[in-house]
């Protein structure tokens, strides 16, 4: 009785953080039914767990994946692809929420070296105003880009650590 309460209490958690996120509740629950399994699961199989058609839970398998917090697997000799949840949250953000962000973080660097380019030659005085905006968001940027490349290459647990430690001590006034 504890652990079926347990695991529906884990459920709605699971529902709730989807729906805080914009998403329909079924994200949750897939995540949730993968997340207490020990072995993949087809999608027939979550589809009837969760109560959901096979069209809804296959566009949600999809999403779930490219967020990288779930896994397709395919099995010898079965054609079927079964899902399996990632289940170390500390490795999910390191490889697919940290990553997403570095090529975010890239790729919003290299538009706005174009969109400075495409400025260069002129001297228009809303011409000059983007260019201090876009130089602005470049530094911006490229502090950015250090805080999720210094998260990539160390435990995520010591970096948070020493971040609050200098930020306690620097807005507090005092160094321990």
């Amino acid at each position: 009785m504890g652990v079926e309460r347990a695991k529906k209490i884990m459920m709605d958690h699971f529902a709730n953080t989807a729906r805080r996120f914009g998403l329909s509740e079924l994200y949750g629950y897939i995540y949730g039914v993968l997340f207490f399994e020990d072995e993949p699961l087809s999608l027939g199989e979550i589809a009837e767990r969760t109560g959901y058609s096979l069209s809804h839970v296959s566009t949600a398998l999809k999403l779930l994946e490219n967020l990288g917090l779930v896994k397709r697997i395919k099995k010898p000799g079965d054609k079927r692809a079964y899902y399996t949840a990632i289940k170390n949250i500390r490795e999910w953000r390191k490889e697919a929420y940290y990553k997403k962000i570095e090529e975010d973080v890239r790729q919003t660097r290299e538009s706005l070296l174009r969109a400075l380019k495409a400025i260069e030659d002129e001297d228009s005085e809303e011409a000059i105003k983007l260019r201090e905006r876009i130089e602005f968001a470049l530094q911006r940027n490229a502090i950015t880009e250090r805080i999720i490349h210094i998260f990539l290459k160390n435990e995520e647990e010591e970096v948070l650590r020493v971040l609050l430690k200098c930020l306690e001590e620097r807005l507090n006034g005092t160094k321990t």
